[in-house]
């Protein structure tokens, strides 16, 4: 089966002159809703905005062994928003290599940088809240404010991604119940994913041989919440990285700083949804 899941290649709507179609969103902060997937680690898509739900329902998950690379992108998930309007062809093609996780039997990579699985030295996973705080999600937001010009269609885009990273965010940021749940000294940690998306492992780091010494690849936010996405573009990596018989480093977690990360989670979820408002006033007069 073919689960390669192309970021360069528009898709088959874009460039139709129709206006770009009005989805019903989800609620944006569902306090209310049942405490996160805690059993399976999966994130919850109840605080996902409509199209953004369907675009991941949508998009070919990676099911290994990979006979091709799998890649997923802002882009490309931005791509699958029926009837991408045509001024907005133009900014989301530069987005094609920022924003994205690669994995195949020959490269990975995150953000369109991909290196030769025959010259990595080692893969190393941390738990997911270690690189999802506010200051790393606004972070992450003023890069796409960068690499995107004053020029038509970057406010609709801009727009899309707003939406797309931050329904990401709060499909994993834990909820009042589940900050108790995950603070309980009984509740399960974070190398199984049990304690839920929050807490999974992600590849967050690959080290690789250059001509002269190391180097490394480090994963944005966004290729975090990539993976808590699509969990198998993880899996697929470990499980290449024991095939090649790839040094895997699960970095240790410093349970007092977990702690603190938790319990910091219900603000995050305020400033991610503020952060979102704000990148909306910022699009400015092309939108």
């Amino acid at each position: 089966m073919n689960t390669t899941a192309s970021t360069t290649a528009p898709s088959a709507e874009v460039g139709a002159t129709l206006e770009p179609t009005t989805t019903d969103a989800a609620p944006d902060d569902a306090t209310d809703a049942a405490p996160s997937g805690r059993e399976s680690g999966k994130p919850r898509l109840d605080a996902v905005t409509g199209w953004v739900g369907r675009a991941l329902a949508a998009y070919p998950h990676p099911a290994p062994p990979l006979s091709t690379r799998w890649d997923a992108s802002v882009a490309g998930l931005v791509r699958q928003v029926p009837y991408v309007p045509r001024f907005a062809t133009k900014p989301l093609e530069l987005l094609d290599r920022f924003g994205a996780v690669h994995v195949g039997a020959r490269e990975i990579g995150f953000d369109g940088d991909l290196v030769d699985w025959d010259r990595v030295i080692e893969v190393r996973t941390q738990p997911a809240w270690s690189s999802l705080s506010a200051d790393a999600l606004e972070a992450n937001f003023a890069q796409y404010l960068r690499v995107i010009p004053r020029v038509p269609g970057r406010g609709w885009v801009l727009g899309k991604v707003s939406e797309l990273l931050v329904s990401l965010y709060l499909a994993v940021v834990p909820l009042p119940d589940d900050v108790a749940y995950l603070l309980d000294s009984e509740a399960p940690r974070d190398d199984s994913g049990s304690g839920g998306s929050f807490t999974r492992r992600t590849v967050t780091e690959i080290v690789y041989r250059r001509r002269i010494g190391e180097g490394e690849r480090q994963a944005s936010t966004t290729s975090v919440l990539l993976q808590l996405a699509f969990p198998g573009s993880t899996d697929a990596m470990l499980a290449i990285a024991a095939e090649r018989e790839v040094r895997v480093a699960h970095v240790p977690v410093d349970e007092g700083e977990m702690g603190a990360t938790i319990k910091r989670a219900a603000a995050w979820r305020s400033t991610a949804l503020s952060l979102r408002d704000r990148f909306a006033r910022t699009q400015g007069p092309t939108a």
